[in-house]
């Protein structure tokens, strides 16, 4: 007989995830431990507490899955004997410290999506499936055109082939810290320039609420997190989670010695800058 998952909390794996969006052409919203603190009002270390962030990750978090929005969590409610010994021990502390949110999931919704589709490489202890998670993951946009919304030193994609399969790329940059204090210029650029586009973000807390607010309007939205690191890590065969030079590195939390080289193809698919407050879309 299966084991009811702890607090009730029913979260697909990587595969099944990723074959529903795939099959719906699902917006997706990825929950893990920093959105769970925001909810709790603590700050985490890129964007601080807000009262109204938090109001728009609990109105999503408990929105059940449904073919137009994915809600994901991190796989973390049973067999955490697939992950490192490290990533075992963060998460046997985080799920009693945070039980009441886990308990109010467990009660609303019927099934989450798996937010380690964007982390499908470092965690794991088996490390032989990456291949085939990010091969499912790169059809998303596979000969597509694409609008990526990411943090000012996210530089996603810049130095590796992950995106070298999508049509087209442009970007949006936001904030590479507290991203919700421009939510509405972001909000309203990728209204601007999302139509026809897969809009993938990569901005954080701020990107759960976003999709949240978007995925009604007809557009695709997938916020697929910190995916540049975990592909950078699998392609060196990293075994820690080694400091990328040239761009934001995930879980290196303060942006430090970065040097950023030049990228003329990156600098080129850039059409709104609102990485600074009062900054505004390159062209009308």
């Amino acid at each position: 007989m299966a084991i009811e998952p702890l607090y009730g909390v029913t979260v697909k794996d990587v595969d099944q995830t990723l074959d529903y969006i795939l099959a719906h052409h699902s917006s997706v919203a990825r929950f893990g431990d920093g959105e769970i603190d925001l909810i709790a009002g603590r700050d985490i270390p890129y964007q601080s507490y807000d009262p109204a962030l938090a109001e728009h990750l609990k109105r999503v978090l408990y929105t059940p899955s449904r073919p137009e929005l994915v809600v994901c969590m991190s796989d973390v409610f049973e067999r955490l004997e697939r992950y490192t010994p490290a990533a075992q021990a963060f998460w046997a502390q985080n799920r009693p410290a945070n039980a009441a949110i886990y308990q109010l999931m467990g009660a609303n919704v019927d099934w989450y999506g798996s937010t380690f589709i964007s982390r499908p490489y470092m965690d794991w202890q088996d490390k032989s499936l990456a291949q085939g998670y990010f091969t499912k993951l790169r059809q998303l946009w596979a000969d597509r055109d694409v609008l990526i919304v990411e943090g000012q030193l996210s530089r996603s994609g810049v130095g590796n082939d992950l995106f070298a399969n999508a049509k087209s790329v442009q970007r949006i940059l936001g904030p590479a810290h507290n991203a919700f204090a421009q939510y509405d210029a972001l909000k309203a650029a990728i209204e601007k320039f999302g139509p026809g586009k897969l809009v993938l973000l990569m901005l954080g807390p701020t990107a759960k609420a976003l999709v949240g607010e978007l995925a009604a309007t007809g557009l695709q939205l997938v916020d697929i997190g910190h995916i540049d690191s975990e592909y950078e890590w699998f392609q060196m065969g990293a075994t820690s989670k080694v400091k990328l030079q040239h761009k934001h590195t995930a879980e290196h939390n303060f942006d430090e010695d970065i040097t950023l080289t030049a990228a003329p193809e990156y600098e080129a698919q850039i059409i709104a800058d609102l990485s600074q407050e009062g900054t505004q879309a390159h062209e009308d």
